[in-house]
């Protein structure tokens, strides 16, 4: 089950990475247009310490002013055992940015520290790395030091793409 899931994701990352970069804009639900703000949904699975898969993630993300020296990136998701136990959540806010955005190819990245909530409270100055990949997926990179591992040692990924807004009769 987990290969047809991973064989899934990679298949559809595979097919939504191909064509032109695209920004979501959306004014009848956020009131304003930008091509500077990215925004969509988060999906993996994480590895425990030992390198074997053990949680889910999913939720979603936002990162406005991404042409800018002080970009925002927030996001909420939730956490789970691959067999749906133990379901939490987490959040990430107050990115700050380190040095500017490295482009390369297709990818910006931008690297910096933000404030992720853990079972025993905000942790805060967590480093953490988002790549922006074609205009159409994300990976996060969360230090795992300052998370005590929590994350595994595998990026989470994502799309450009918030199904909800794009979708919304899927979502009612």
């Amino acid at each position: 089950m987990l290969t047809k899931f991973i064989i899934i994701l990679v298949i559809t990352f595979g097919v939504t990475m191909l064509g032109e970069p695209i920004f979501i804009d959306s004014d009848s639900v956020y009131g304003t247009t930008s091509k500077t703000t990215v925004k969509g949904g988060l999906v993996g699975i994480q590895n425990d310490q030992n390198g074997s898969p053990t949680w889910i993630i999913h939720g979603v993300y936002r990162m406005d002013e991404t042409d800018s020296t002080s970009p925002t990136f927030n996001a909420t998701f939730y956490m789970m055992k691959l067999n749906g136990s133990e379901t939490h959540t987490h959040t990430i806010s107050n990115f700050k940015l380190i040095g500017s955005p490295v482009t390369n190819n297709n990818s910006t990245t931008f690297n910096g520290t933000a404030t992720l909530t853990m079972k025993n409270g905000p942790v805060t100055n967590v480093p953490i790395s988002i790549s922006l990949m074609s205009g159409h997926a994300i990976s996060m990179w969360i230090d795992p030091l300052k998370t005590d591992n929590h994350f595994g040692n595998t990026p989470i990924y994502g799309s450009q793409h918030l199904n909800c807004v794009e979708k919304p009769q899927y979502c009612k």
